[in-house]
């Protein structure tokens, strides 16, 4: 809010300067401070505004986070031996917030480029200090277009490696909980010195490394791979395999704390993604509709101008918004390109009606007298679990990662 207000009053003072210096130089740069004030306003008008929905998200859904929340008996997943805090580290939604900001910023440029060029055409005089300012706005909006989308390659990476690896650090929370995937088989010690030394290697993985971190298998020395489910399955009479201690308690924590969590999050997540996509359907829609309308009023107006006369002001106004319509078309379709709401609530839609049917399978599980076989079900529950999150994450990274910008004229 600082920065905005700072850059608002720069441009305030400038524009006073120039109507009461009549100074060339401060007059010709009017526009080209107007247009860093814009990119300003953009990028951190769109952080501002990000903030304030979420605040907004999380008022509105405080009913339902508090029908979640677990009950008392229920013990947190850390309450139990080897399971660890997810480190401390950047935070997702920071990444998303500057990925997204950029790119909103990017997909209004153009718009920003064709309404000052054809504001420098409708004044009254072309080639006046303010029409050579306008000309030198539109350079400078336009070059930082260029420059932003050949300096910045892979400008969700940031973003998707951040949340991947925060995604896998907690997955591995839960195949410590319920002693699966690398942790079968294991005492307490072992399943300790394997915890550090995947998480050491999770801290430290890029994205190839995130990538085959996140196969659900273990790999043979001879390149072969096993399927963690199958596993269960193959070492079910195995002694070296130990039993789960508390094993009704880590059914309950891993419903209440893995399953309704995740649950709850994809269909939050699901709304939202349908809400912002609705809002900017229903905007281009609009859009054309007024571009056709403002298209209609200008062919009046200039023929009701007489032959040789200058059109009114009024008429000038019309041709900046005939001009500057049609781009904003394309500006809010780049936004919904960038946001890919539609897409990623298929997919969030999708997995919740998997997980419902995991936490059905497992309170089913509930009801059971605990045994070596209502432990073998248990763990191949969380495999199947595990999976479907693993996929709904592959699903997300494939949707919202992008080697560069998408930016039209």
């Amino acid at each position: 809010m600082g920065i905005v207000g700072g850059a608002s009053a720069v441009l305030a003072g400038w524009a006073w300067v120039a109507a009461v210096g009549r100074a060339p130089v401060m007059v010709v740069a009017l526009p080209v401070v107007g247009a860093v004030w814009l990119l300003v306003l953009l990028h951190h008008g769109y952080l501002i505004g990000r903030g304030w929905a979420h605040r907004r998200r999380r008022r509105n859904s405080r009913e339902r986070r508090a029908a979640w929340a677990p009950a008392a008996g229920v013990r947190a997943p850390i309450d139990y031996p080897n399971v660890l805090r997810r480190p401390s580290g950047d935070a997702p939604v920071d990444h998303q917030g500057r990925y997204r900001a950029t790119g909103v910023r990017l997909a209004v440029l153009p718009l920003l480029a064709v309404l000052f060029l054809t504001a420098h055409t409708v004044l009254p005089e072309h080639g006046g200090g303010l029409g050579i300012g306008f000309v030198l706005a539109e350079c400078l909006l336009l070059g930082s277009l260029v420059w932003t989308v050949w300096t910045e390659q892979q400008p969700s990476r940031p973003w998707v490696t951040s949340r991947v690896r925060a995604e896998l650090f907690r997955r591995e929370m839960f195949l410590l909980l319920a002693g699966v995937g690398p942790y079968l088989g294991r005492t307490d010690q072992e399943a300790e010195l394997v915890r550090d030394a995947r998480i050491g290697l999770l801290a430290d993985a890029g994205p190839s490394a995130l990538d085959r971190f996140a196969h659900l298998t273990d790999q043979d020395p001879d390149g072969g791979e096993r399927d963690w489910r199958d596993e269960v399955w193959r070492r079910a009479d195995d002694p070296a395999v130990p039993a789960l201690g508390d094993l009704g308690d880590r059914m309950r924590t891993y419903l209440d704390h893995r399953i309704r969590r995740q649950r709850l999050f994809m269909e939050l997540a699901a709304e939202k993604c349908e809400r912002s996509e609705g809002v900017l359907g229903r905007t281009v829609k609009g859009v054309v509709l007024a571009a056709v309308g403002v298209a209609v009023s200008y062919a009046v107006l200039l023929a009701a101008v007489p032959d040789g006369h200058r059109p009114p002001t009024a008429t000038a106004l019309i041709a900046v918004l005939a001009a500057g319509l049609p781009p904003l078309c394309n500006s809010v379709l780049a936004v919904q390109n960038l946001l890919a709401g539609q897409r990623l609530a298929v997919s969030y839609r999708e997995t919740r009606l998997e997980l419902l049917g995991h936490e059905n399978a497992l309170r089913r599980l509930l009801g059971q007298p605990e045994g070596p076989e209502l432990l073998r079900s248990f763990r191949t529950l969380v495999v199947r679990t595990e999976s479907t999150l693993t996929e709904e994450l592959r699903r997300w990274r494939i949707t919202v990662a992008k080697p560069e910008f998408d930016a039209g004229l």
